[in-house]
């Protein structure tokens, strides 16, 4: 009898935000899921950034535009090319036309205002499989 080894890789969600209110509710969410949930909030300065999501390999970013900002569209444009599969989560609390425009240009799947309702985001959190899949090309 043959033995097989099967490793179950864990699908990983990178929250980039010092928000508390943005963490706890996303602390939540990610309970009841299998998703590992990284955090980021060492440092605003683009390198550390694109470092820590190159390191930390995450299928789906969850963006605080109020923590990256005024940065926010040239790390996302930088994070896009360092990992064009990954899929992200723009978070703002900025409802500016303009700023809608300029990031629905970089590859957005998911895009909100605060303050995020804690059942929108289970929401999100459920369908999260289904986007990074639906991004990569694949069919569940």
């Amino acid at each position: 009898m043959a033995h097989q080894l099967v490793i179950l890789k864990v699908m990983k969600i990178l929250l980039i935000s010092i928000d508390p209110i943005l963490i706890d509710i996303v602390k939540t969410c990610a309970e009841n899921t299998k998703m590992e949930l990284l955090f980021f909030n060492d440092s605003t300065d683009p390198l550390d950034i694109l470092s820590g999501v190159y390191s930390m390999h995450p299928a789906a970013l969850i963006i605080d535009d109020d923590y990256l900002n005024p940065n926010t569209s040239a790390i996302l444009k930088s994070i896009k090319k360092v990992n064009q599969k990954v899929a992200i989560i723009f978070v703002t609390s900025n409802d500016s036309i303009e700023l809608g425009r300029e990031i629905s240009n970089l590859g957005i799947q998911f895009y909100t205002l605060k303050p995020i309702a804690e059942n929108e985001l289970k929401d999100l959190f459920e369908s999260i499989p289904k986007l990074v899949n639906k991004h990569l090309g694949q069919t569940q």
